[in-house]
């Protein structure tokens, strides 16, 4: 049964990753990602229940992690791709996995802040792709892609909770 945990897990994991190279090229991360992300969660839970620990857990973090990125996103400080991933990541990782969660997802987005930054006084890319993140902060636009930090806190979380060292 851990054969289908650690496949579901591979799984979500590798959409994160499709969330950033997303986020990147073109500030959007389809819905897609999320539902998939939700979508194995339930049969990864189901094969190793042990590995998560009770199930309301993680539906707590989830809706702890869907009202703070709701109102992010009500007042645009965050886009609603980041607000989903996020919020599909939350079921992933649990309270167990709550505080790394957030604390990483904020360390790199300080870190991806501090790049925005740089890249957009530099200039260093001279043609970059029409509606991507390097596009946008080079004619002056405001934009994270956030879904980088996002993925990286689930990352970090999913270590802390000793979900990837599936029994």
């Amino acid at each position: 049964m851990a054969i289908i945990t650690l496949t579901m897990t591979l799984v979500a994991f590798g959409v994160t990753v499709l969330s950033c190279v997303s986020d990147v090229r073109s500030l959007r991360i389809p819905n897609m990602h999320a539902l998939v992300i939700l979508g194995c969660f339930i049969p990864a839970w189901l094969a190793t229940p042990a590995a998560f620990g009770p199930f309301l857990g993680h539906l707590e973090a989830m809706g702890i992690i869907f009202v703070v990125t709701y109102i992010m996103f009500a007042t645009g400080i965050m886009g609603g791709g980041d607000s989903k991933l996020a919020t599909a990541l939350g079921l992933w990782i649990g309270l167990k996995g709550l505080v790394p969660f957030v604390f990483y997802m904020a360390l790199m987005g300080g870190v991806l802040g501090l790049a925005t930054l740089f890249l957009r006084k530099k200039k260093l890319f001279s043609n970059p792709k029409q509606g991507s993140w390097i596009e946008q902060i080079q004619t002056g636009n405001n934009a994270v892609p956030y879904g980088i930090a996002i993925s990286f806190g689930s990352w970090v979380a999913f270590f802390h909770t000793g979900l990837m060292i599936i029994n």
